[in-house]
């Protein structure tokens, strides 16, 4: 399928089921059988969000110049860090404007139902997007794959295991961010669910507005110089995030969270980027994607669930300082044994 098309279904999908999940009839009104649905919607929807990141990145590639594909294709992660702020910003607002009852009842509802029209509008302007001229001359020549994940794992193993590898940071990030972060803030510190979404917003900001910059720069260092920095800041700052935010304090929470959003930002610029030029044109959607949401799966979605067990175990929040070092320096260690992609041919 056309990297257009594959965008667009993407698109549509996540965005319709984000919104069914908006509809859906409570526990009291279907019992069990809203947990099914429920289960059912997400596993479409995440099946279709997975796919986004690294096919809107090679489509940009294919579009864009090649001595500005950090910085062009890093709006893929800019876009996905806004949508991140969208979401938080609007159950900030709710928290601000309805009761905790009217929360329950039908607020709660209002930003899922909302990104329905958001999807909407990228779809039609994904529409009016053409194919890349890289795409369409391989299609001319008959030179699509018809199987590009038989041959990302058969002639790509390396750059599948690599992929991985590179996404482990950014994947650990995120969700230690937007997974673990709300509940410990939420219930360990004296910080309301409105300061929580507050200092976590702040912090989404702050990577967005980076994470351009550390594409510009990876244009002129290379993609591996400005992973490994973010690896290290990862190593440097962990400590100094954690003693400020365990304060309890927003101003304090503010700060420890804004240091996380400075050392995210550079892993999460190039990311897909990098991961794009590792693979042939035959395979850079797919064997991208998959190493990708590997990495997602283990590192990042095993991450809440991974700190909230350590943190129970040990009451130490510190504890957690060696979750995120023993993560980062093996993501670094990929990196260091990585070639450099940033003039590897797209075509």
């Amino acid at each position: 399928m056309a990297e257009k098309k594959t965008l667009l279904a993407t698109v549509v999908i996540s965005s319709v089921c984000t919104a069914l999940i908006g509809i859906l009839p409570g526990y009291d009104q279907f019992g069990y059988f809203s947990i099914v649905l429920l289960v059912i919607i997400r596993i479409f929807q995440t099946m279709a969000i997975s796919a986004e990141p690294t096919n809107s990145t090679a489509l940009l590639i294919e579009l864009g110049l090649n001595k500005h594909r950090g910085l062009i294709s890093s709006s893929v992660m800019c876009g996905v860090f806004l949508g991140f702020s969208v979401g938080i910003l609007s159950f900030y607002l709710i928290t601000v404007e309805l009761s905790d009852e009217q929360i329950h009842l039908w607020g709660w509802r209002i930003p899922f139902l909302s990104f329905l029209v958001i999807g909407l509008v990228v779809a039609y302007l994904l529409m009016k997007v053409d194919e890349s001229p890289v795409f369409l001359a391989h299609q001319k020549s008959g030179e699509i794959t018809k199987n590009p994940i038989k041959a990302s794992f058969v002639n790509q193993m390396s750059s599948l295991f690599m992929s991985f590898g590179y996404g482990i940071m950014m994947a650990m990030g995120n969700y230690f961010l937007l997974g673990f972060v709300p509940s410990f803030l939420s219930h360990s510190t004296h910080l309301s669910l409105k300061e929580t979404n507050l200092a976590i917003l702040v912090s989404l900001l702050i990577s967005t507005l980076l994470i351009p910059v550390c594409g510009f720069i990876s244009d002129r260092v290379g993609r591996r110089p400005v992973m490994a920095f973010g690896a290290i800041l990862f190593i440097l700052i962990s400590y100094p995030m954690f003693f400020f935010i365990a304060k309890g304090e927003l101003v304090y929470t503010m700060i420890g969270l804004a240091m996380y959003a400075v050392a995210l930002a550079p892993t999460s610029a190039v990311l897909t980027t990098a991961i794009t030029e590792m693979f042939p044109f035959e395979t850079h959607c797919t064997g991208g994607a998959i190493g990708y949401n590997i990495a997602l799966t283990f590192a990042g979605g095993l991450t809440p669930v991974i700190c909230q067990q350590i943190y129970r175990l040990t009451g130490d929040i510190y504890s957690l300082v060696y979750y995120i070092t023993l993560l980062a320096l093996t993501h670094l260690l990929f990196v260091i044994f990585s070639k450099e992609t940033k003039n590897n041919p797209v075509d």
